[in-house]
């Protein structure tokens, strides 16, 4: 009997055959590609061995610390002794930096009346809108804010005069003294423009001065996002501040520092509309991070990063 072989199993076969070789050929070639990639990985691996050897070298204290964390507590002593040096040498170059500058104002101040008439007239236009919340919360007349302006004006003369003079290294000067002699005019001054109630209101105005500079800043930063606060709104922002914070309730002025902010966010709650409310808890001015930290130009944000690093560090 014969057997007759299919062609089409004998073409199956072939294909299958061929298949095979060329998935033998790429097994040979992964393997291969694999065996070079495992090589360079060691090869890596040898490299950074020897680079953390060397480094090891380099600073043996590293290789060796104390298991009991002794090591670890002096190496983190010695870098805050480090650190405190530096900003320690940071503002003492400040400070020189500051007074060389204050110096060179007052020099021309001495010698440029143009300079000089300029410089006063940024005084007064400073004096001019120091107090305008208090004058609009207040109500206060024309005449009343004009002198309350003028008062301001002139204890910005006697401060400017007084930093003038230590610039300039005059001999004589009883710092003390005239800033206090100051300080009794402008109060002076104010008491009699205001009488004696709006004085006292004036007073827990000037404590809340921090809160106020705050406000502003944030206020100027939702107005250009098309939600600005109206004078209402704002007295009550720093209203809600203020009697968050333990320094003011202690008949001191506010520290911003120690703002309690989930309770001025509650406060603030009713006080805000929610795209302002949402500003306010989420966004905030921009904080230059080269300046020092202001009162009034410092995001909550950032006052209450502050206040979390100097709870660590109490």
């Amino acid at each position: 009997m014969k057997t007759y072989i299919n062609p089409i199993l004998i073409l199956l076969a072939v294909a299958a055959l061929v298949v095979a070789t060329f998935e033998y050929k790429r097994l040979l070639i992964a393997e291969k590609t694999n065996d070079d990639a495992a090589d360079a990985v060691l090869k890596r691996n040898a490299a950074m061995k020897a680079r953390i050897d060397s480094l090891k070298l380099s600073f043996p204290q590293l290789a060796h610390a104390d298991t009991d964390g002794a090591g670890i507590d002096a190496r983190a002593t010695a870098r805050h002794a480090a650190e405190v040096k530096a900003d320690k040498e940071r503002r003492a170059k400040s400070q020189a930096d500051y007074k060389a500058q204050q110096k060179k104002q007052a020099e021309r101040m001495r010698d440029d009346p143009d300079f000089a008439l300029k410089h006063y007239a940024s005084l007064r236009a400073k004096a001019e809108i120091k107090h305008v919340p208090f004058c609009r919360a207040q109500n206060l007349s024309q005449e009343q804010s004009d002198a309350l302006a003028e008062a301001e004006f002139q204890w910005s003369l006697r401060m400017d005069d007084l930093q003038t003079a230590k610039a300039l290294g005059e001999s004589g000067v009883d710092e003390k003294a005239l800033r206090k002699a100051a300080s009794d005019e402008f109060a002076a001054s104010v008491k009699a423009a205001l009488g004696d109630d709006l004085y006292g209101q004036f007073q827990v105005y000037k404590r809340q001065d921090a809160a106020w500079d705050f406000v502003k800043y944030y206020g100027g930063g939702m107005s250009l996002c098309d939600m600005p606060l109206d004078a209402g709104q704002a007295a009550r922002l720093v209203d809600a501040i203020a009697n968050a914070c333990p320094s003011f309730q202690k008949g001191k002025n506010v520290i911003m520092l120690s703002v309690d902010w989930n309770a001025v966010d509650a406060a603030a709650a009713d006080i805000l509309t929610p795209e302002q409310m949402d500003y306010f808890k989420n966004a905030g001015p921009h904080t230059p991070t080269d300046q020092p930290l202001w009162n009034g130009t410092s995001s909550r944000q950032m006052w209450e990063m502050h206040a979390a690093i100097d709870k660590l560090i109490r």
